[in-house]
């Protein structure tokens, strides 16, 4: 596309922040250091999602030449942080809404490729890949074995995610908010916006991308914008990452219940076969190290979500917050 014919555009980045100063301060030092897309005015907003702004002096102190804004949500609960944010954004005339979390960092091209991608395809809803890092602290052999099983999870997130849009399939990716851009038209001619009613439980991003797709509207992924999720020591353990999976997995059974394709038959064929794949899983964690330990942390937490959710529990996933 010529520069003459390259309309000029609006882009708001948001993050959602809560108790994650340090990690906050990193992610701003990337967005300073963020090469800015050619044709594109960009505005960043940081939403701390607290009962007092604990994080206001560290986000208004980082701005150095960009134009931040932060706002306070004191309604607890991450879809009212991002609703905030998405308001804000179209109130400022936003063309583009990207979103990336308060635990990583962006590499310096991460928008030059977002919206390059945008003016490629002119999908309404874009993602891209995370990588997981190490933290700065020494980590014990437990959690450096768990950290590769991360590590090669995400990227096996990413070559399954390259491989559907390469074969145009990008309706069959999932786009969560880690790594997001979404056009107005969503939120202004759709009136999509992140689903409030359980507001600790996760996966309000999840759901979003899931009527997205419901809708047939345009997705795509952008594989060179690339996102870095430091993990913190607390979330490279077995317990921690059996949890996630738990509530991912009842958040995920809630969402499809209010859907009304959640069938209690169904269910319990599938966790029949994933408890035996647990068990296999079980047997194979001594040859592959610390994938296999990741793998059955993640595949017993799942199916202990899906138990709590036939039983009648609810997904308590961001009560609890992880890292510094």
């Amino acid at each position: 596309m010529s520069s003459k014919s390259m309309p000029r555009l609006r882009l708001c980045v948001a993050a959602i922040t809560r108790q994650r100063p340090i990690m906050l301060g990193e992610l701003l030092a990337s967005w300073t250091a963020c090469e800015m897309p050619p044709f594109t005015d960009v505005s960043f907003i940081v939403v701390e999602n607290s009962a007092q702004p604990d994080c206001r002096d560290i986000v208004l102190g980082a701005a150095k030449g960009l134009e931040l804004d932060y706002r306070l949500e004191p309604c607890i609960g991450i879809p009212f942080a991002r609703n905030r944010a998405v308001e804000h954004a179209l109130e400022s005339g936003a063309d583009l809404v990207a979103f990336v979390d308060d635990d990583e960092r962006v590499a310096a091209d991460w928008l030059v490729e977002l919206v390059a991608e945008y003016r490629r395809s002119r999908a309404l809803l874009i993602g891209g890949p995370v990588e997981a890092q190490p933290p700065a602290v020494p980590l014990s052999r437990w959690r450096r074995a768990i950290l590769r099983g991360v590590q090669q999870r995400f990227r096996h997130k990413a070559a399954v995610a390259r491989r559907q849009s390469a074969a145009g399939r990008p309706e069959r990716i999932t786009i969560v908010t880690n790594n997001w851009l979404a056009q107005r038209d969503l939120f202004v001619v759709h009136r999509l916006r992140f689903d409030e009613r359980d507001p600790m439980s996760g996966g309000s991003d999840s759901a979003f991308d899931h009527e997205v797709t419901r809708r047939g509207l345009a997705k795509a992924w952008a594989d060179r914008a690339m996102v870095y999720e430091t993990m913190p020591p607390s979330r490279l353990t077995f317990s921690y990452q059996f949890r996630r999976a738990r509530d991912q997995s009842l958040a995920s059974f809630t969402r499809k219940g209010r859907g009304g394709d959640r069938r209690a038959a169904s269910i319990a064929v599938l966790l029949a076969f994933r408890l035996l794949a647990t068990a296999v899983t079980a047997l194979t964690v001594p040859v592959r190290g610390g994938p296999g330990v990741l793998a059955l942390a993640r595949a017993s937490g799942w199916s202990a979500g899906r138990i709590l959710g036939l039983l009648g529990s609810r997904s308590r996933l961001y009560a609890e917050v992880t890292g510094e």
